[in-house]
């Protein structure tokens, strides 16, 4: 596993989010808005449209499932590779991260966390990507609506 060290984070982060499961899309947009004062956040189901989405424009991170409709996870690392993609890519997987480790030869800025994961773990993955998050992990679970 590659270990990118963070740089100092924009004001206002940009995080596109390639999942094709909607609870996955809306627990990472719950987290991301709670952990972050400033942040845009870029939700897709499909990698043909993350993919296009990316090669128009660099967020600050993707995260993206391994498995999902169009461009598969290793598809998009792949494409990001031949670009020279400057960013990082937090890759989510309920696969053997073994098959996947591959990938992190191709140059990309690459780390994986494996399903299922704590809201630890992730606010742990995020502190290292992209700089330090607003908030601490070990405040009070989030509110859940009545």
């Amino acid at each position: 596993m590659n270990n990118p060290v963070a740089q100092p984070r924009p004001k206002k982060l940009r995080i596109v989010l390639m999942d094709d499961e909607p609870h996955m899309l809306q627990l990472f947009e719950v987290y991301l808005r709670d952990w972050f004062q400033e942040v845009e956040l870029v939700p897709f189901q499909n990698g043909d449209d993350a993919w296009r989405e990316l090669s128009r424009t660099e967020p600050d991170l993707l995260i993206t499932d391994w498995r999902h409709p169009g461009l598969d996870g290793g598809e998009l690392v792949r494409k990001l590779a031949e670009k020279n993609a400057n960013f990082p890519v937090l890759m989510i997987s309920a696969c053997d991260t073994d098959s996947i480790r591959a990938f992190t030869c191709l140059g990309i800025k690459i780390v994986f966390l494996q399903k299922p994961f704590g809201h630890e773990q992730l606010w742990q993955m995020l502190n290292e990507l992209v700089g330090p998050c607003d908030v601490s992990a070990h405040r009070p679970k989030l509110q859940r609506s009545s």
